[in-house]
C-alpha cells in the first residue's frame, strides 16, 4: 500500500505489514527541515535528504541504525531501508 503525507512525504506498507515512512518536509530531519511551515503549506516537496522510520506491523517503531527515527538520509539509504523493511 502506498500513501502520500500532506505533500511532504510518504509510507510504504509492505505485504509483511513492515511500513517505511519518508519525510521530508518543514520540522522533518532533511534539508527542509528550517522552512517555515505556513510559507510552505501543501506545497509539494523536493529535497536531497529526507526523515526515516521504520514501522512494526503492531503500529511501533522498529530501531533501524540505533534509533527510532533516521534523519538527513540519502536516496541511497532510503532504498536500503526499503529493502530491509521487504525481508522482515
Amino acid at each position: 500500500m502506498l500513501r502520500i503525507n500532506d505533500n511532504k512525504g510518504f509510507q510504504i506498507t509492505f505485504d509483511n505489514g513492515y511500513t517505511v515512512s519518508v519525510q521530508f518536509g518543514p520540522g522533518n530531519y532533511c534539508t527542509n527541515r528550517d522552512l517555515n511551515f505556513v510559507d510552505n503549506f501543501n506545497k509539494p516537496m523536493t529535497a536531497t535528504t529526507a526523515e526515516t522510520a521504520l514501522i512494526a506491523p503492531d503500529g511501533n517503531f522498529v530501531a533501524y541504525k540505533d534509533d527510532d527515527v533516521q534523519g538527513h538520509q540519502t536516496v541511497n539509504d532510503i532504498l536500503a531501508l526499503l529493502n530491509y523493511a521487504a525481508t522482515l
